[in-house]
């Protein structure tokens, strides 16, 4: 019998930086017919009346865009993980119109979620704080202009769009996990056990509105059938530490963190990309993590970085919101945790 703890992940997910430079065709530019389209189907859905979260696809008809947002599912889930999408007119657009634009979207991708603990289903990146989420445990780095560590959110695809730039810095970064696994495999083998081992998460300064407790627990890998999901969010796995009854990382544990985020780093995984206003990052949480440098923003506040986040549940098998079950241990809930 095959151990599965120790094959290495095989299938498009598992990518380098240098295979993606040599075949960008993760990159897609909507063409004038296809924005067109979004055009009117903006129309539609402000015609209808519906508030912006009740919009469904049905509210935002797209005839021919629509195929290819099935193909971008089928990517995101069988393929290299990601897509950066590019053409999306926010320039000419209100913000009520490129909101619905976005949102409607991402309703024919799937079924959106909240992001935090007040219920958010759209978030907003840019800095309104200024602080520091290494020092304050309580802190989102998707709020302040530092560089973020690598992570996942918590669903299952991710989406951003970007409706403004820094003044400089604040490129995404964007890794496969999976490659990362495979990594530790090939190099450490004696460390991926404890990739399944339950560990303490932060909500970082939220609470399990099942148990009431601010942490929640899952291990960082897991599989279900023949798919590879990484849960990686190193930040809350050291600020869990905080709690009382924490159990304690050991050397191994610290070592296998470093070593995580020493291959997302790396020249041979490590994939940067710029972002300009009207992309639209498409992420698979569970194969790859994300990242971005840290940024100078303008003084001004109708100039300042801002990007639009949306985390949405498409997979059949609801893979995010249930995978810490197939990852082999019982948990509260998942997390609403986001860095961005």
């Amino acid at each position: 019998m095959v151990d599965i703890l120790r094959v290495p992940f095989e299938g498009p997910s598992a990518w380098t930086r240098d295979q993606m430079e040599r075949n960008a065709n993760w990159r897609y530019t909507l063409n004038a017919g296809e924005v067109d389209e979004i055009r009117n189907a903006v129309r539609v859905a402000v015609a209808s009346g519906q508030p912006l979260e009740k919009i469904t696809a049905a509210h935002f008809p797209l005839p021919t865009l629509g195929a290819r947002i099935r193909r971008l599912a089928e990517e995101l889930e069988n393929g290299r993980g990601f897509e950066l999408w590019s053409g999306l007119p926010v320039h000419e657009w209100t913000t009520e119109e490129f909101s619905v634009a976005y949102w409607g979207l991402g309703r024919h991708l799937g079924e959106p979620v909240v992001q935090n603990a007040r219920g958010e289903l759209f978030g907003h990146v840019t800095d309104t704080t200024g602080a520091d989420p290494q020092t304050n445990a309580n802190s989102r780095f998707y709020h302040t202009n530092h560089a973020a560590p690598f992570h996942v959110d918590g669903a299952d695809i991710v989406g951003l769009l970007c409706v403004r730039t820094a003044q400089a810095g604040g490129a995404s970064l964007v890794v496969s996990s999976t490659s990362i696994y495979n990594s530790l495999l090939r190099d450490h083998p004696d460390l991926i056990e404890l990739l399944y081992q339950p560990l303490w998460f932060d909500h970082r300064g939220e609470r399990n509105s099942v148990t009431g407790q601010p942490y929640w627990v899952t291990s960082i890998a897991g599989w279900t059938g023949e798919k590879l999901s990484m849960m990686y969010l190193r930040n809350f796995i050291e600020s869990a530490q905080r709690y009382e009854g924490a159990p304690p990382l050991t050397d191994a544990h610290r070592k296998l963190l470093e070593l995580i985020d020493s291959y997302a780093q790396s020249e041979e995984l490590l994939l940067p990309m710029d972002f300009q206003p009207g992309d639209i990052q498409w992420l698979n949480n569970h194969v790859t993590l994300h990242s971005r440098t840290g940024f100078t923003d303008w003084e001004a506040l109708e100039r300042k970085r801002w990007l639009m986040r949306l985390w949405i549940n498409q997979f059949e098998r609801d893979r995010f919101t249930s995978n810490y079950k197939y990852h082999g241990i019982a948990v509260d809930e998942p997390s609403n945790a986001a860095i961005a």
